[in-house]
């Protein structure tokens, strides 16, 4: 278990492993998560490394979560893909959960691209659509930073406002295919493992939400309070407003993320691309 006290250390473990296997960090690190490892495949790079080989990672338990990182080539330009991630509602804490940003922090990467899925609560999303993340709703489940020793440059209050860089959310979008459905929204998390009920789907909708996962969140928090810059777009996995007619499943969002991630041509290539922007 990882203590608030031994995170950083930890990190720097992981860190050194990392810079040993993979070579010099790159800019920007992508985490892809439920389905959209349908948009690794193809790339150039080396061998991916397993959670279970990296200090301080705790390897995933559920289907569509690799639990590896490797360092690809996409468009001539490195990046950082890490293939699924870790959730809280897997019996580990959110700074468990969220441990890699830390180690990535300390390699030297300084912008973290969230991918995720997500149940739709705006009426006027599809299953298969595209959402950027423009704000976030964490009112439930722990917060990362809670524990936290006073650190030097760090601050614990990190402000929730202008997580998600408008510079960034501008570049996901034209790093899409013209004819990709997407829009903008925020993001309610939750900590799962179970799908919302017809009432806190409503409650969420009335909060302000366009869409709600179990993720991103503690993530994006993270990355604030360590100095990254922080970009995430989820696909719309399934609708609850209005009720859907079979409950969802994992395997169904499996399957529809996969499939239109699969259609994202260029998507990577498009994102390495606009590494420059990085400051």
């Amino acid at each position: 278990m990882i203590s608030p006290y031994d995170v950083s250390e930890t990190a720097a473990r992981a860190a050194d492993l990392l810079r040993e296997r993979l070579g010099a960090a790159p800019a920007v690190a992508v985490v892809l998560g439920s389905g959209w490892d349908a948009l690794a495949g193809g790339l150039e790079g080396g061998e991916p490394l397993g959670f279970d080989s990296i200090p301080g990672f705790a390897v995933p338990g559920v289907d569509g979560h690799g639990g590896t990182v490797r360092a690809a080539r996409a468009g001539g330009v490195d990046l950082l893909l890490q293939e699924g991630r870790l959730h809280c509602y897997e019996g580990v804490t959110a700074l468990e959960a969220c441990f890699p940003v830390w180690a990535y922090a300390e390699l030297g990467v300084r912008v973290l691209v969230q991918l995720s899925a997500a149940g739709g609560l705006n009426p006027a999303f599809l299953p298969g659509d595209l959402m950027i993340v423009s704000d976030h709703i964490m009112l439930f489940g722990e917060n990362p930073l809670v524990g936290l020793p006073v650190s030097e440059g760090r601050n614990r209050f990190v402000p929730g406002q202008g997580i998600y860089s408008a510079a960034w959310q501008d570049a996901l979008k034209l790093c899409l295919p013209p004819e990709a459905r997407c829009e903008r929204g925020v993001y309610a998390y939750v900590t799962g493992p179970s799908y919302e009920s017809g009432a806190e789907a409503t409650l969420l909708r009335v909060a302000g939400a366009d869409a709600v996962g179990m993720s991103t969140a503690p993530e994006a928090l993270t990355a604030r309070y360590l100095g990254l810059e922080t970009a995430a777009l989820v696909c719309i996995s399934n609708s609850l407003i209005p009720p859907p007619g079979v409950p969802p499943s994992h395997r169904d969002v499996l399957e529809t993320v996969r499939r239109t991630a699969g259609g994202l041509t260029g998507f990577l290539e498009n994102l390495a691309a606009r590494a420059d922007m990085v400051r």
